[in-house]
């Protein structure tokens, strides 16, 4: 019997081509079935598919140069390609939720079409085509590192880190591929030349397909589990926090709301029950749901809004002080009465608040749990005055003899 046996293992550009073309095509049928749901289209996965398409059929045009016509095998595949960076950088303005360089891209985009249409229709020397075409993609590629890495948010940030060296891998090789071109090495560096570069090249590209999708996949997963998550613990009525997920909140990072002192405002719709009884439970929803919207709007984001209860709201307003607490709660008490909600019938239904609230200091705040609760006790007791006084107003905590040294009982 005899044994077939190689001692070196030999890469041929042709294949390598063809490779990375089924690869890409692979790569883009995943992600194009990962998207059929209706919560990915936002994510970027119908754009990463897309730019994995152009990557597959550019790879696969390429395989045929000097066998199909120069217009598909130059002009077309190069034109794939210049669309293969632009659609990543889609999916991650998708999926980080941030704004693409547009102009940068269409500036790139162009540089690297004037070569390609500069030798296809002038005739002029392969090499400025080459060099056009890696300068643009590789500039491309950085700026897409770019997009990465000033996304907002911590989520995903070991992720980010992964993309961006494959990002700077690639870029490198284009740009070493630029370099070869400028100095007269363009036959180096051609589709399915079989020179070193060429083949270390293809070998980076099949690498940046394979880790970039993957992790790519994996950050939308995250996304989608993270919002999946946020959505179990709001209120399905108003989209607030829920009283329960407040309180989780709370214990998991205590010092997110008790560095630099907080303050926690109660408030509750006057009269509510005669406004389910005027108006039907119909009515009463719309209601909550247009002071939870109006509640939201008047928050910052450092700000934790939730729905405390039936008609009851909650706000806990991070590195606040009671002045500028007190200012927030008779905001919310103005606001309220000039509100006018417009419900299904016709009808238009107004509403107050009453509010009460009480604060935290600065350097006082580490009780913990229990020091929450005493404020919000005491919060509540103000948010009962208020009421006692008649309803649609404000009452701070600092005006109930129990509650004075709240900050230094907790």
């Amino acid at each position: 019997m005899v044994l077939y046996t190689t001692g070196h293992l030999r890469l041929d550009a042709a294949t390598l081509v063809f490779a990375t073309s089924l690869l890409a095509f692979s790569l883009a049928i995943l992600c194009a079935l990962l998207a059929r749901g209706a919560s990915s289209k936002r994510l970027g996965l119908h754009e990463w598919s897309a730019s994995l398409a152009f990557a597959s059929f550019a790879f696969l045009l390429f395989f045929f140069r000097g066998k199909a016509p120069w217009v598909l095998t130059h002009l077309v595949a190069n034109l794939a390609m210049l669309a293969v960076v632009p659609f990543t950088m889609l999916a991650y303005a998708k999926l980080l939720q941030v704004e693409a360089p547009v102009s940068s891209v269409a500036l790139s985009t162009a540089v690297g079409l004037s070569g390609v249409l500069a030798v296809y229709f002038l005739e002029t020397d392969a090499q400025f085509g080459v060099f056009s075409m890696s300068m643009a993609i590789g500039f491309q590629l950085v700026l897409a590192a770019l997009m990465v890495a000033m996304a907002p948010g911590r989520h995903g940030a070991q992720w980010r880190v992964v993309l961006n060296i494959i990002h700077g891998l690639s870029a490198l090789a284009f740009f070493v591929r630029a370099g070869m071109a400028l100095n007269g090495q363009a036959i180096l560096v051609s589709t399915v030349a079989n020179s070193p570069a060429q083949i270390v090249a293809l070998c980076v590209a099949a690498l940046y397909f394979t880790v970039a999708t993957v992790v790519f996949i994996v950050m939308v997963s995250q996304r989608q589990h993270r919002e999946m998550s946020d959505r179990l613990r709001r209120d399905g009525l108003t989209g607030l926090y829920t009283r329960t997920a407040f309180f989780e909140m709370a214990v998991a990072k205590p010092h997110q709301w008790q560095a630099g002192g907080y303050a926690l405002v109660l408030m509750d719709i006057d009269n509510f029950k005669r406004i389910n009884d005027s108006y039907g439970h119909a009515g009463g929803d719309a209601v909550l749901a247009h002071a939870a919207r109006m509640l939201s709007q008047l928050t910052r984001l450092s700000d934790i809004a939730v729905r405390y209860g039936g008609e009851e709201f909650c706000v806990l307003l991070h590195d606040c002080s009671a002045e500028e607490a007190g200012r927030f709660a008779q905001r919310l008490v103005d606001e309220a009465g000039k509100e006018s909600v417009r419900i299904k019938d016709g009808r238009n239904v107004r509403f107050t608040f009453s509010v009460g609230y009480a604060c935290a200091p600065d350097g006082q705040t580490r009780g913990g749990i229990e020091s929450l609760e005493a404020v919000i006790d005491c919060a509540d007791q103000a948010l009962y005055a208020a009421k006692a006084a008649g309803r649609n107003q404000v009452q701070s905590s600092s005006g109930i003899p129990a509650c004075n040294d709240v900050a230094l009982a907790v």
